[in-house]
């Protein structure tokens, strides 16, 4: 399980893996089906699979515990995505936990909300910036959350008093509220989150002309 700074060093594509709880191993029949986008559980340590060769064909490991999702029924195997990769499970190693993949939901839906705050943090900082300088923005803001001296979410590092201007402003409200937020920014979030680093580890930024480092747009960073 990836938690505080841990899984946001970790996420690089969404590594979206939790492991909260131990899940008893059920016994699935050879057939069975499951809802197309459902999630499930693997129950052993294992690895995804590319048909017909399993041998050869192998995609990646699975820990036990993994949460995959659903993407096709086989006779004998399921067509699972799991840690940014697409591949087949044996049944034998699905299982289902009510408890676990509700955690695991609620942890997307935080981690997709911070992205969506970072997005629209973005767009009041370098809306009127080319792309490169969104993205510049976004990963100054993962750079503080993986710093020590910093906070370790992202709302938190958004909301630090006298570090972020606009974050108390109505701008940043609306664009939260109303969910206006421009693609590139969201984009920019996106890639920022994922691990994009275009500011070699800045922690600050200025306009640019205000202080010696490295110049994307408008800004400085460093």
């Amino acid at each position: 399980m990836c938690n505080g700074k841990k899984w946001l060093t970790a996420v690089l594509g969404a590594a979206m893996c939790l492991t909260l709880m131990v899940v008893n191993k059920q016994d699935v029949k050879a057939g069975q089906s499951y809802e197309i986008g459902s999630y499930i559980v693997c129950t052993e340590d294992t690895k995804l699979f590319v048909l017909p060769d399993c041998n050869e064909g192998v995609v990646a490991p699975i820990t036990k515990n993994s949460i995959a999702v659903v993407v096709e029924n086989e006779e004998i195997y399921t067509k699972v995505s799991c840690n940014g990769a697409e591949g087949y499970l044996y049944q034998e190693f699905i299982g289902y936990d009510a408890a676990l993949i509700e955690a695991y939901k609620a942890e997307l839906l935080a981690r997709s909300e911070e992205v969506r705050m970072m997005a629209a943090m973005i767009q009041c900082e370098a809306g009127n910036q080319e792309f490169e300088g969104q993205v510049a923005v976004g990963a100054v803001i993962m750079n503080r959350v993986k710093a020590p001296n910093y906070p370790n979410t992202i709302a938190e590092v958004i909301y630090q008093p006298n570090q972020f201007g606009p974050a108390d402003s109505q701008l940043f409200a609306s664009l939260l509220a109303n969910d206006t937020i421009k693609d590139t920014c969201r984009e920019a979030a996106k890639q920022a989150f994922s691990g994009v680093d275009n500011v070699g580890g800045a922690l600050h930024f200025r306009r640019a002309g205000s202080k010696e480092g490295l110049v994307i747009g408008s800004h400085v960073f460093y």
